[in-house]
């Protein structure tokens, strides 16, 4: 599957030039990627079309494998109308206590102490800030909706609406998952 804009760059071939990542050509129903390789980690940018009946949405995703050295899970969302009903109605989150930010996301652990620390990293907070779509998480499900995976194997992972295509907001999202790799190795949760 070609993803291509009106003239006919491929954003992922070009954003694999960009980083000195490498282009993976796609097949069959599978998007083509970018895989940037950063310490131990393989850092994986692609498409994923979400199908519903007739109907299919398009997304934008960054997954990277990791391995957990505790069961530290999280996910960071941009507040929106649905989200807000779901406070309304008593789901809760996380505050970090940083007012504006608290406002602008949801945040869910299962370790509200290590959540906060790894948010206390003003980079990252400004980061994730920059991002106008923003849904990242530790999963246990390979590329977000497929698989669950094996045992003690994880994932972790971003996802928008739609095909990003701007090479600047895919740089400023690699900066966000180099910074929170980083964070999580220092915090000792990952390898």
């Amino acid at each position: 599957m070609l993803n291509t804009s009106k003239n006919n760059i491929n954003t992922w071939q070009e954003f694999a030039k960009e980083t000195n990542g490498a282009f993976v050509e796609g097949w069959s129903w599978r998007s083509d990627s970018t895989v940037i390789d950063y310490k131990n980690w393989k850092i994986i940018f692609d498409n994923y079309k979400i199908w519903s009946g007739k109907h299919s949405t398009d997304m934008t995703r960054v997954v990277v494998p990791i391995s957990l050295n505790d069961n530290f899970r999280f996910e960071i969302y941009r507040e929106g109308f649905i989200r807000r009903i779901e406070k309304f109605f008593g789901a809760q989150d996380i505050e970090i206590g940083i007012p504006d930010f608290d406002k602008a996301f949801t945040i869910k652990s299962n370790n509200e102490f290590k959540i906060k620390a790894l948010l206390r990293n003003k980079e990252i907070r400004d980061l994730i800030d920059s991002q106008t779509d923003l849904n990242i998480l530790i999963s246990d499900q390979k590329g977000i909706w497929e698989n669950k995976l094996p045992q003690n194997e994880f994932e972790l992972s971003y996802f928008a609406d739609g095909e990003i295509e701007n090479i600047e907001t895919l740089k400023s999202l690699l900066s966000l998952v180099k910074a929170l790799l980083d964070e999580l190795h220092q915090m000792k949760s990952i390898h």
